[in-house]
Parts: structure tokens; sequence; C-alpha cells
């Protein structure tokens, strides 16, 4: 197009002033203005549609965060809400199904409560010293909170159903009262300030079709084994003649542990390891 317009300057030099000439050249002008208007329009548009995706992909952005505020990682496994569920009224923990719900509660294992973190890694997120792991004086044993707090509710379960039954108590009350104690504490910690929607029903229902953010367990689970402390409650707990040792002889293959049966406490006020909870007959 450029050299069109240099050739119109030329001959308009030279002075070609034919009629023939001044038409061509009227032409190739208008030619040019039309290129140049156009080019100028699809300038104007392209930038007009890459405001239009910008402005898009930024209010897509804000909608999101709305939908999923952002959260800070938890302290220890990092672990962020992921997971949505909905508010129930039944699950088979809480069926008719007296036999189910048994089996359930009675399976629930929380042997990956316990856990070996080295005292660098303690040290770092601002945790105390803990009981010397038996196969790495540099670890400490710890007990995760939620499985802990698990472990409560299904004392308290156990305790409930053996009392419906008739059947002698198999864990003290001051085990369940401790547990329930923790519970107590847990719920005024967490302080939950959902508003769950009432329902007129004769029985009292709130929280139907309403949905809540939940952290993943199965991540809790992956962290606990990535530090396992090699446990595993014993069938009989109560037995006089099972070691305490014995509990954590359980490692997998690729923990690089070695498991003896010479491991002796050093430590006096610690002397013997802990059971699956703070307390005996977990």
């Amino acid at each position: 197009m450029s050299s069109s317009i240099d050739s119109i300057e030329h001959r308009g030099l030279l002075g070609d002033d034919s009629e023939k000439t001044r038409h061509n050249e009227k032409s190739l002008i208008q030619s040019f203005t039309r290129y140049y208007t156009d080019s100028r329009l699809h300038k104007v548009i392209l930038f007009l549609l890459s405001i239009s995706i910008v402005l898009n992909v930024v209010l897509a952005a804000l909608y999101l965060r709305t939908l999923s505020p952002s959260e800070t990682p938890t302290k220890y496994a990092q672990m962020k809400r992921v997971r949505e569920e909905p508010y129930v009224i039944v699950t088979p923990y809480s069926s008719d199904n007296e036999t189910l719900q048994d089996e359930l509660w009675y399976n629930i294992n929380v042997d990956s409560a316990v856990v070996a973190l080295s005292d660098d890694w303690a040290a770092e997120h601002g945790l105390r010293k803990a009981q010397r792991f038996p196969w790495d004086q540099s670890k400490g044993i710890y007990i995760l909170h939620g499985y802990h707090n698990l472990h409560c509710l299904k004392i308290i379960y156990i305790s409930m159903s053996e009392s419906r039954r008739g059947v002698p108590q198999t864990r003290s009350w001051h085990h369940v009262s401790h547990c329930l104690d923790a519970l107590r504490r847990q719920i005024i910690c967490d302080a939950d300030d959902t508003p769950r929607a009432t329902d007129r029903r004769v029985e009292v229902v709130s929280g139907l079709l309403q949905h809540r953010q939940c952290r993943s367990w199965d991540q809790l689970e992956a962290f606990a084994k990535q530090h396992t402390a090699c446990y595993k409650r014993p069938e009989n707990p109560d037995e006089k003649k099972a070691s305490k040792l014995d509990r954590f002889k359980h490692c997998p293959p690729d923990s690089g542990y070695i498991v003896t049966d010479n491991y002796v406490s050093t430590e006096p006020l610690l002397e013997g390891l802990p059971e699956e909870s703070i307390q005996d007959h977990v």
C-alpha cells in the first residue's frame, strides 16, 4: 500500500494532470483511506475485546473467591477445607439397625493417632519435646488431636451401648467423663457460628439442604502415616503379660526403623509407653 502512495506523490510531482490519472489517484487514496480506517477499527475492536476478557477473568476470580474464601492452612498437616458435605439427620452410625451401629462404632480404628515427630520438626512448629520414640531417639511420640476426639466418641458410644444392654461397663467412668469434657471443650473452642435453618416438623430438625465445608480426613490420615509411630492397639489391652513396647513394633517395611526387644526407657518420669489415649482401657 505504501508503494501506491509513493507512486501518487511521484506522478503529482511530474505534472501528469490528466483526468484518468486524477481518477486513478482518487481511487488509490480512497482505497488507502478505507484500509487505514479498517485497520484502526480492527485495533479498537481488539483492544475492547482484550479489556472485556481481562474484566471477565477478574470478575470470575472475585466470584470464586466469594464461594471459596481464602483459608490459612492448618499449622501442622497444612490442611484446608476442600470437601463439601450436607447437614444430615440420620447416617448408618445412628440408624435403627443396632447391629450395624455397633459394628461401625466398634470398628473405628485410631491407631494412626500415634505419630513420631522429629525434635527439629517439633521445635519449628512450637511443640514441646515429647516422650522418646523407641526406634529413633531424635523423635518424640505425639497423639493427633482429631483422632483423640474420635477415640472419645467411640468410648462414649461403647459405654452407652453397654448400659443400654445391661452388661458390665468395660470403660471406667473416669475415662468416659474425661472424654465428655474433652468434647465439650472442643465444641466451645470451635465456636461454630453456622445458622441452621429450622423446619416446621414435630421433631426438631435443622440444617436440611444446607452444606458445610470440611477438611479431608484422608489427608490427616496421610499425614499420620507419613509420621507413623508403628503403633497398633492389641486385641486385649488388659492383658498383664503384654508389653507396651509391643504396640510400637508394627512398622511398615519402608519405614527404615529397626525394631528390637532391647529398648529401655531412659526417662524416669515417663516409664512405660503411652496407651491408645491418655487413659487405660482404650
